[in-house]
């Protein structure tokens, strides 16, 4: 991206790298994805752990969903039947911006605090997770010595792998040159058959790259996994290490997990799938019995008539199953007011004497018809509307008279 700044009648064009975009933009190891599938392998992304089957046979995975020691008792079981775990321990998360001066570590490991889940795969493989610091390969130019607009009018490809280490690992094919970032290390104490590090000489028990056995399985550590991220993958013998790392598996399909555990209804749909499903069933039957069915809309033969009764017995039921009283009575009362305003001699003082005066029954019962609210017994309601209908009676007859 060029900037361009204006000032005392000077323009001045800046390029600014903002990185990747779309998919590649909020998947960092999108091309490594691409790339084994085009080799021939069967690739897919998930949340957190997740399944764990026979037929995945290499789970990238970083230490935020390793957070426990049961999630890591649970990990140590599929590889020992088989499983080829490989723990990204920097870098590993789908965060961060690899296209900076500095790339920022975006470890989830803090070697300081406790760790259970890591902890207990450090104890169980035999394995020591130590503070190792990165020692610059290339010496000719130092990327601090470098300010902003320096480096970015620097070629990709000379600027991509500035301030890395550079270290060599050979599994089973030919030595391969890794370039990192990593401030960590793995120290293991004797490299067994069929297990790999990237020490500098034989014998060496610190190691950036391991990858070592467990039972019928394997596990990997990578102290940095950088160098399989969209912008690294293309350099050195990246792309090689990942084919070389993944051949290692037995056959399946590779996984690439993100950080973080499993959600809660995650973990209920995984081991109680019947009780979801039993409980969905019952919301739905639920929402049958109680939500309002009105039915298809009636067809009125050309020329007919609805009977009066008929309507207003339909009308009723539908505002008392529904509790509006409210609406039924309010009409009432409205034409008992206009009616009793209109007698002659009627003043707004002594409304309810005047009812009762005039239609022949209680003040209390009047003022119970006229004023009562949230009428919801049978018989309540019957009275009201018996009081209401005789004062409409008696006022009407007076105003004929």
């Amino acid at each position: 991206m060029l900037a361009v700044l204006v000032g005392c009648g000077k323009t001045e064009k800046k390029r600014r790298t903002l990185g990747y975009k779309g998919e590649a933009g909020v998947n960092p190891f999108l091309a490594a994805q691409r790339f084994l599938r085009n080799d021939g392998w069967e690739v897919d992304s998930q949340h957190g752990v997740g399944y764990l089957t026979e037929e995945i046979s290499t789970l990238f995975i970083p230490p935020s969903s390793i957070h426990t020691e049961g999630r890591a008792k649970r990990l140590m079981q599929w590889v020992s039947e088989g499983g080829h775990l490989v723990i990204m321990l920097d870098a590993g998360e789908l965060s961060g911006d690899d296209f900076v001066k500095n790339p920022s570590s975006w470890s989830w490991l803090d070697m300081e605090t406790s760790h259970p889940g890591l902890d207990y795969l450090s104890s169980e493989l035999e394995v020591e997770l130590v503070e190792w610091e990165h020692q610059r390969t290339d010496a000719s130019i130092d990327p601090e010595s470098l300010d902003l607009d320096e480096w970015e009018v620097m070629e990709e490809k000379d600027r991509v792998l500035l301030g890395s280490e550079k270290s060599e690992i050979m599994l089973e094919g030919a030595p391969m040159a890794i370039c990192h970032w990593s401030e960590q290390g793995v120290q293991y104490s004797e490299l067994m058959e069929a297990e790999f590090g990237s020490g500098e000489e034989s014998g060496d028990e610190k190691h950036r790259y391991l990858s070592e056995t467990y039972l019928h399985g394997r596990v990997t550590w990578m102290t940095d996994a950088r160098p399989i991220r969209n912008r690294y993958i293309a350099y050195a013998d990246h792309a090689q290490f990942l084919h070389e790392l993944c051949a290692l598996s037995r056959p399946g399909m590779i996984v690439f997990a993100s950080g973080g555990g499993d959600g809660l209804f995650d973990l209920i749909w995984r081991y109680y799938p019947l009780a979801v499903v039993t409980f969905l069933l019952a919301v739905v039957f639920w929402l049958w019995l109680h939500l309002p069915r009105f039915g298809p809309v009636q067809g009125l033969p050309e020329g007919g008539m609805r009977e009066y009764l008929s309507l207003m017995r339909g009308m009723g039921r539908f505002f008392w199953k529904y509790k509006r009283d409210d609406v039924m009575l309010s009409a009432m009362r409205s034409a008992v007011s206009r009616n009793l305003s209109m007698q002659p001699g009627a003043s707004q003082e002594g409304i309810f004497e005047q009812l009762a005066e005039k239609s022949g029954i209680s003040e209390e019962e009047v003022i119970e018809a006229m004023t009562r609210e949230n009428v919801h017994e049978p018989g309540v309601m019957v009275r009201i509307t018996r009081n209401l209908q005789k004062m409409m009676q008696h006022l009407t007859n007076n105003k004929q008279r």
